[in-house]
This record gives C-alpha cells, sequence and structure tokens, in this order.
C-alpha cells in the first residue's frame, strides 16, 4: 500500500469479438448470454485468503491459462445467514474461506458504459454479492455495466491487531475493506473489456456496504478508482460501534483465547472455527464483536462523522422512512417472522435509548431522554416512538450531519428520503427496501412474499431507478443539490416523487 493501492496494474485487458468471452488481465472468461444482457460470475480477483494468507491483506489473482468458465456464482464469505438477513438474500451459493469473487453483467463488450460497483451490507458479517436483490441485468439492458463484490465478513474480514500486522502493505486491520479495494483495482484495470468505462465508475452500496464506500473516500482510497458514490442508509457511527485499534486488538486476544492460541497464531487457526468462536463468544457470554471498521491508523485515519471528514466526489446519499422496521418488525406476508429483536416496552424505552446513544458515543441524562420520549409520544405509542428515534438517530440525523458538512465545502451531494411503502402489513418502508426498486429486482420470486409492491408503486419504484441510471451515467440524478440555504431532499413516495426543503413529513401508510 506504499503507493495509495494494494495491486499495481498489470497490462489492459481487451475484449474479443464474441458477446460472451473476454480477454482480461488475469485470462479469458466465458460467460452465459441472456435477455440482451451477457453475465460473467464467479470471476476471482484474488488469491484465496487462506493459510498463511489468512488475516492478511488480499494479493491480486495469479493469471490462468485456458478459458475460464464465469457462469455461477462464486462462494460467498462464511456466515451464518439467518432472521432479517434472509429478506435480502436468498440460500447462499456455498461458503468458503475462499470467497474473493465478482460478477459482472453488461449489454455489451464495445463502447464505454458507466459502470456500477456495488458492495452489499450486512453488518460486515452477512450477506453477498449474488444475492437476488442485485442481479444486474435490468440496470445492464439500461446502458449499467454492473459489478457486485463477495468480501470477507466477520471475524475472517476484521479482527485487527498490531501483532497481525501484514508485512507487505503493513496494515493490521480491516481486511474485508481491503478486498473491497482490491475489486476496485480489478476493475480500474479490466473493465474496459466489458463494455464499462474505467473513467466513470460508480461506488455504491448498502447499510454496512455503505459505510464502506464513503469510509474509503474520506480515508483517500477513491482516486484512480471511482468517481462518485452512492450510499444507502450507511451507518455513519462512531465509536465504540465502530472501533478504535486498542478496542479491537482486546478483542482479537479474546476470541485467540478462546480457542486456544496466541494472537499471532490465528491465521493458523481455520476459518469455521473462528466464525464459530465469534458467535459463541457473543451467544453464550455476551461479548460484542468487534470485526465492524477500525481505525488503524494507515488504511483508516478518521471516521465519518469528523469535522473535515468529507467524500470529496459526488455523493448520492439517503434513508428509508421506517429503517428501524428491518431489526424490529419485518415478516413475510403470510406473516412469518424474520426480525429478531422486539420493541422495548414503554418502561424499558428510556434506558434503551440511553445505552443506544452510548453506542453512538453520546452521553444523554436519562432525565432527558424522559421528556425527549414523552415529546414524541411515548406514552401513547412506544413502539411507534421507539421506530421513530432508532431510525433518526442511527440513520437520518448522521446522514443529515454528512450532507451539511457536503455542502459547506462545496462537495456536490443530493439527498434522497425513501418512502415507498410496501403492501406487507408490518414492514412499511423498513431499512433495504429501497435496493430492489433501484436494480429493478423486486419481482425476482424470492421477494414474491416479501416485498409485495403495490401495482400504484411500480412507476415511482421505476422512476427511482430512472433517476440512478441518470446520476451513474451523468453525475446528476435530476433534483437539486442539497446546500447550506436550501436544504433539499428528493422525497421518493409514498405517492409521488418530488424535491422538498428539508425538514418535511415523511408520510406513512
Amino acid at each position: 500500500m506504499r503507493d495509495g493501492r494494494l495491486l499495481a496494474p498489470r497490462s489492459a485487458a481487451m475484449a474479443l469479438s464474441t458477446d460472451s468471452e473476454v480477454l482480461t488481465a488475469d485470462g479469458r472468461l466465458r460467460g452465459r448470454r441472456a435477455h440482451e444482457v451477457t453475465a460473467f460470475l464467479g470471476i476471482p480477483y484474488a488469491e484465496p485468503p487462506v493459510g498463511e494468507a489468512r488475516l492478511r491483506s488480499p494479493r491480486p489473482v495469479r493469471p490462468w491459462a485456458g478459458c475460464r468458465t464465469a457462469e455461477r456464482l462464486g462462494p460467498a464469505s462464511l456466515q451464518h445467514l439467518a432472521g432479517q438477513h434472509t429478506w435480502l438474500n436468498a440460500a447462499l451459493p456455498g461458503t468458503s474461506e475462499d470467497c474473493l469473487y465478482l460478477n459482472v453483467w453488461t449489454a455489451g463488450l464495445t463502447g464505454a458504459r458507466p459502470v456500477l460497483v456495488w458492495l452489499h451490507g450486512g453488518q460486515t458479517r452477512h450477506g453477498h454479492g449474488g444475492s437476488p436483490a442485485y442481479e444486474g441485468t435490468a440496470l445492464a439492458r439500461r446502458g449499467v455495466v454492473v459489478v457486485t463484490v463477495n468480501y470477507r465478513l466477520g471475524a475472517l474480514g476484521g479482527l485487527a491487531h498490531p501483532a497481525l500486522q501484514d508485512p507487505d502493505s503493513r496494515v493490521c486491520a480491516n481486511w474485508g475493506m481491503q478486498d473491497q479495494l482490491l475489486a476496485l483495482d480489478w476493475v480500474a484495470r479490466n473493465i474496459a473489456a466489458f463494455g464499462g468505462d474505467p473513467a466513470r465508475v460508480t461506488l455504491a452500496g448498502q447499510s454496512s456496504g455503505a459505510a464502506s464506500a464513503i469510509l474509503l473516500a474520506q480515508n483517500g482510497h477513491a482516486s484512480g478508482r471511482y468517481a462518485q458514490c452512492i450510499a444507502h442508509s450507511p451507518p455513519l457511527f462512531r465509536p465504540p460501534a465502530y472501533a478504535e485499534l486498542d478496542a479491537a486488538a482486546a478483542y482479537a486476544e479474546t476470541v485467540a483465547h478462546y480457542v486456544g492460541v496466541g494472537v499471532r497464531e490465528l491465521r493458523g487457526v481455520d476459518g469455521a472455527q473462528l466464525q464459530a468462536a465469534e458467535r459463541e463468544l457473543g451467544a453464550r457470554l455476551g461479548v460484542r464483536p468487534q470485526t465492524a471498521p477500525v481505525r488503524d491508523g494507515v488504511f483508516l485515519r478518521r471516521w465519518p462523522h469528523e469535522p473535515r471528514a468529507v467524500v470529496p466526489l459526488p455523493l448520492l446519499i439517503g434513508w428509508t422512512r421506517d429503517e428501524a422496521d428491518f431489526w424490529f418488525d419485518l415478516s413475510t406476508q403470510d406473516g412469518t417472522r424474520l426480525s429478531p429483536e422486539t420493541y422495548p416496552p414503554a418502561d424499558a424505552l428510556a434506558a434503551r435509548y440511553v445505552g443506544l446513544l452510548a453506542q453512538q458515543g453520546q452521553s444523554v441524562e436519562e432525565g432527558a431522554v424522559r421528556r425527549l420520549l414523552a415529546a414524541h409520544g411515548a406514552d401513547r405509542d412506544p413502539s411507534a416512538c421507539w421506530r421513530a428515534l432508532y431510525t433518526h438517530t442511527l440513520f437520518r440525523e448522521p446522514i443529515l450531519a454528512l450532507l451539511r458538512r457536503q455542502a459547506e465545502h462545496a462537495a456536490p451531494c443530493w439527498g434522497y428520503a425513501f418512502g415507498l411503502a410496501l403492501a406487507n402489513a408490518g414492514t412499511r418502508a423498513p431499512h433495504g427496501a429501497d435496493v430492489p426498486c433501484v436494480f429493478d429486482t423486486w419481482a425476482h420470486p424470492h421477494f414474491a412474499d416479501r416485498l409485495h409492491m403495490a401495482p400504484r408503486a411500480v412507476p415511482l419504484a421505476h422512476a427511482m431507478r430512472d433517476a440512478w441510471v441518470r446520476f451513474l451515467t451523468s453525475g446528476d440524478p435530476g433534483w437539486p443539490r442539497f446546500a447550506a440555504c436550501s436544504r433539499v431532499i428528493q422525497r421518493i413516495g409514498p405517492d409521488a416523487m418530488d424535491a422538498l426543503p428539508w425538514p418535511f413529513e415523511e408520510p406513512g401508510p
């Protein structure tokens, strides 16, 4: 990482004459063409991070001989996928430590189309780039080259300790984020062969993937890799939710003690055992995982909430109206409950909210919290009060704060508030509900009992998709920028799309 990249570019890739075969800098690939789009699935962008490569910076994939078939998704990172995380993710395409694969959808191998690189969410412990929600055919048919990325999750992607410092990169943390950066370098080197324009790459993501896109840009890793950024509901947290190196190191020492080795010997522990230790420490001993982004002073030097932490790129960012429902009130159409948590009872609201603020590094006296809860109608409807405060505290307010900083530094930015209500009772517009609208995947069979888009909402979903394509293509989604004087936010749903000065009402169902 001495030059700011994790690898040095090799020779430029070249496209072949056929629509389903391409020659990349690493070797030849054969994809699958259907519906006027060619999908290249399961493309390795790094060497398998196993054995001595475990808990190290990723290494570029070695070139291969012959033509590699790229018609099936690569395995996802080791994980336990359950509960609300099955809402956007169908059954996993297998899991493995050998998980550093990406997928490309393109309408043709010539030309110079805008490129969308997508980082999935999942609290850095769940998810994969092959989810039905991120299937790229619809966007590719509208002239976008779509790339989705798998990266290391959980302990394998996030254990951090000075004793784990990689001797080449000098980094001791953020292995999963380094994977994301290496995938971006792969895109810069190869995407022209897929009909993409390496000068028009947008890095986008949802939830923890969106936070990665922002953190990478704020910490100087965007240059030469991506030109603009889209962030769906990024959790722009503070420590301890995000970790300083000392806290992350203490957690790595706890994991090492639990599996019976020293910290340096963690690299020799099988990945499945490390992931099991992370789960068991949480379930049996209540040890909070510290595998989220770590400010290690090398790869990450600043947090997203700091006064000078801006995204030095055009930024499109927003939230969903009912973010909290993903954790507390998510169900399928037949009423099967997916969210694992329940709303706190009225007499526990104040203590729970104080704890929520503490996770964000904020200290508030409980009496002040009780007055705030009373003002939000906690006595009349404690669940609605909790949902509103959770959404505002963890998502809306940090996003608005970033928009204000962007505007103060004259950095071009656009905000949106997604309120397109889903027809499922109890799901309203939860965390992640905007993603299938952008990818136009809400009608995928996986979502038949999960999204159930009402007919009147379909035109709005399509209008949102088209605005995102405009941003990818031109750098402008089609509504006014957020500015200190006007504070315009695009309201998407429930019945129309309109640009309004913030604050405004976000009407519910």
